[in-house]
């Protein structure tokens, strides 16, 4: 509860009255989402009366964020620390029933908890940590074989923003290894069942509106952070090539055919990466027995988060929030450089954004060279969370983890 306290202390005070902190967006996401809840309010239904490029689950947030008390920011912002908490619980859950010591657990809680400084304002002006927490107690489940709960947290992560979805083949062969092929595809197939449930119904309300909200991920161009945009913002700075920022889908993005080629084959190396990911994990959960083999499946799962974003068309900085739960819950050597590594990435990006982020717009050469050096360290994030055996092997012989506590109710 100590780390709980830190987390609500970090939320209330530094964050919503230091300048450091306080830098908002002057309209942002936020004025989106509210708009979306808004109209909601006044009877207009998602998806059939406003076009929203978010998933149902996401959608109910916007609306839950209404009724709270406050203006909504500030709705918005208590609802996120809510999350927080809620996420903060699910790590050092998850952490002692991986057998991580009583110092992992605490370095990994207070990390999350001081999540919010490393990382900026951003985390209050948008919804992901509702992604984190989801993730966190998804982990948690898969890890002490909580099946059904596992994939109903799944289907809920992808209903609030689909990108949970590349963990459902790595969960389909971990519950596989652990039980049985069957007994996985059944699990799938019902978090998939669920998932449509939520969008269904919309669905047949508006074909076409509830298609815009996959449409739209699909069709954006590169966006400005992204690794395949910062290619050719590298190239501007050193050969002083022509570059065309153009503003669309709520961001800043790289225009022209180049950048749009790059895009698809960013996109196609995103679709290897988890696949890859999935299968290397099968290999070396093969060779590994419980409990040893469940760092394994934690770190396929850190992998696959952070390959979203380093081969995604899409980087926001938001989405280092996605990162969190998993990276902070390696054992080991391993596990003291993913932390360090995702730190250096938060801290990064709080660096140019959103104070710096119009100059990056502009091109300035020095935060060309920020972003570069962050995208960087995401890539060396995804080299250190790859899963290998030798996780297993940490966890067997490591001095700092003890024997795991499958079943363990929290304190």
């Amino acid at each position: 509860m100590g780390l709980v306290a830190l987390a609500i202390v970090v939320w209330a005070w530094p964050l919503q009255h230091l300048s450091t902190w306080t830098r908002r967006d002057a309209l942002g996401d936020v004025a989106v989402y509210h708009r979306y809840a808004s109209a909601m309010v006044h009877g207009a239904i998602p998806y059939r009366d406003i076009h929203i490029e978010y998933p149902p689950g996401a959608t109910f947030i916007f609306w839950l964020t209404w009724w709270i008390p406050g203006d909504y920011r500030s709705a918005l912002s208590a609802l996120m620390l809510v999350c927080l908490c809620v996420c903060l619980l699910g790590v050092v859950a998850t952490a002692r029933a991986l057998g991580l010591s009583t110092i992992r657990q605490a370095v990994a809680g207070g990390v999350l908890a001081l999540s919010p400084l490393l990382l900026g304002p951003i985390v209050v002006e948008r919804f992901d940590m509702a992604v984190a927490a989801v993730i966190a107690w998804m982990l948690y489940a898969a890890v002490t074989e909580r099946w059904k709960l596992m994939w109903v947290l799944l289907a809920a992560g992808i209903l609030i923003k689909l990108v949970p979805v590349a963990l459902l083949p790595l969960l389909v062969i971990w519950q596989a290894h652990r039980v049985d092929w069957r007994a996985a595809i059944r699990g799938a197939i019902a978090s998939l069942v669920i998932v449509a449930a939520g969008i269904v119904p919309f669905a047949v309300l508006s074909p076409s509106g509830t298609w815009y909200f996959i449409a739209y991920n699909l069709r954006r161009p590169p966006q400005l952070e992204s690794m395949a945009s910062n290619v050719y913002l590298v190239l501007h700075m050193v050969a002083h090539t022509h570059l065309t920022i153009i503003e669309n889908y709520h961001s800043e993005g790289v225009s022209g055919a180049g950048p749009a080629a790059l895009g698809v084959v960013s996109t196609v190396l995103l679709v290897a990466l988890v696949v890859g990911c999935a299968i290397w994990s099968a290999r070396r959960l093969a060779s590994l027995d419980p409990p040893h083999d469940a760092a394994v499946m934690i770190a396929g799962a850190a992998a696959t988060m952070v390959a979203l974003t380093v081969a995604g068309k899409v980087l926001s900085p938001q989405y280092m929030i996605w990162l969190l739960p998993a990276t902070l819950l390696l054992p080991g050597r391993p596990g003291r450089a993913a932390i360090a590594t995702m730190v250096a990435a938060l801290v990064l990006t709080e660096d140019y954004y959103p104070l710096r982020y119009p100059h990056l717009v502009l091109l300035d050469p020095y935060e060309i060279k920020l972003l570069t050096l962050r995208n960087i360290v995401l890539i060396v994030l995804l080299v250190v969370c790859w899963p290998r055996a030798a996780f297993g092997r940490d966890r067997a012989s490591s001095t700092e983890v003890h024997e795991p506590v499958v079943s363990q109710p929290i304190a």
